[in-house]
């Protein structure tokens, strides 16, 4: 393996499309979403985590640890990014030139991660942050809000810090907006292959279907629902925002993001909520229900009510967390 790529993006993106025709290549290997380096690099942050041994105490243990080595933080950077490289390598069983990453909250580590591999190829595909989010309703949800407690830190945060890291490392990487990629395909692979110095050839563009992820995690449907490259998810946001309550999220969920960390990603804000207005809003049998999720929502997100009536965390009622 000569180094791997990355694709920093939001969920819902077309992350898995977009892996899955760089996979079709004999030079790229890859499987559904490693995550492998988000514990690796939230050992040394002092927030983000929580856990019964204790993340902080851990944090300043590792961080002694590290101070007493003879070169501190090289050394320890160095040991881990062997480790990571030699995970990615054994994936690439047929001698693959790279290896690609695709794990949409990587956008909270976006500097760590070039800082780590330097040498590495980053994708960042954008795609207008209020289709991400229908799709996630649609895809996650089955069209209610209930279950998308995380999005928000999704489409308000990554948003923010997608922009943040495309604008400080725009020099050594790419930018993709997905809907030029649904749209104009050949054209944007060509400057998508030219970046990682990939021959185009037709198995690229014609075999990506066939491409097995292998793994749990990722893209429920797409893997599975689409054979070849469409446009027609660019306007699918609009029958999910067909409420006046839904079209009011939308707005206030805009609201939250700043017009510049739009437009560096290709969007016009202003364009966006006109977009918005001027959906049909005649739908409104749903009106209670997403009532109901947003108020469920707000007081899940505020009281952190996953973690008390959720069976995969029950485990924390006898613990003492730090």
């Amino acid at each position: 393996m000569q180094a791997p790529i990355f694709i920093f993006s939001l969920p819902r993106s077309g992350s898995t499309l977009l892996q899955r025709v760089l996979m079709s290549h004999d030079d790229v290997c890859s499987v559904a979403e490693p995550w492998l380096l988000l514990p690796q690099i939230y050992t040394l942050k002092e927030t983000g985590t929580l856990s019964e041994y204790s993340s902080l105490t851990t944090h300043l243990a590792i961080q002694d640890f590290i101070n007493n080595l003879p070169n501190k933080d090289q050394d320890y950077n160095a040991s881990l990014k062997t480790f990571i490289l030699d995970l990615y390598a054994k994936q690439c069983q047929n001698n693959e030139r790279y290896f690609l990453d695709k794990t949409p909250r990587y956008y909270l580590i976006i500097d760590d991660i070039v800082n780590l591999f330097p040498e590495a190829k980053f994708i960042f595909l954008f795609r207008n942050p209020i289709h991400a989010y229908a799709s996630a309703i649609t895809t996650w949800g089955n069209n209610r809000f209930n279950k998308l407690r995380s999005s928000y830190d999704d489409i308000v945060l990554g948003t923010k810090l997608l922009s943040e890291g495309y604008t400080k490392h725009q020099d050594k990487s790419i930018a993709v907006n997905y809907e030029s990629f649904v749209t104009n395909f050949e054209t944007e692979l060509k400057r998508i292959t030219a970046y990682l110095d990939l021959d185009l050839n037709h198995s690229i563009l014609n075999n990506f279907s066939e491409q097995n992820t292998k793994g749990s995690l990722g893209d429920p449907t797409g893997v599975t629902k689409y054979t070849t490259i469409s446009n027609k998810s660019i306007d699918a946001w609009k029958q999910v925002f067909n409420s006046s309550i839904r079209k009011k999220y939308a707005l206030w969920l805009l609201k939250e993001i700043s017009a510049k960390d739009l437009e560096t990603q290709g969007y016009n804000k202003d364009n966006i909520i006109e977009e918005i207005k001027r959906l049909n809003s005649k739908n409104n049998h749903l009106i209670l229900k997403d009532s109901i999720d947003y108020f469920s929502n707000f007081l899940t997100r505020t009281f952190k009510l996953n973690l008390v009536f959720s069976s995969k965390f029950s485990w924390i009622k006898k613990k003492y967390l730090s």
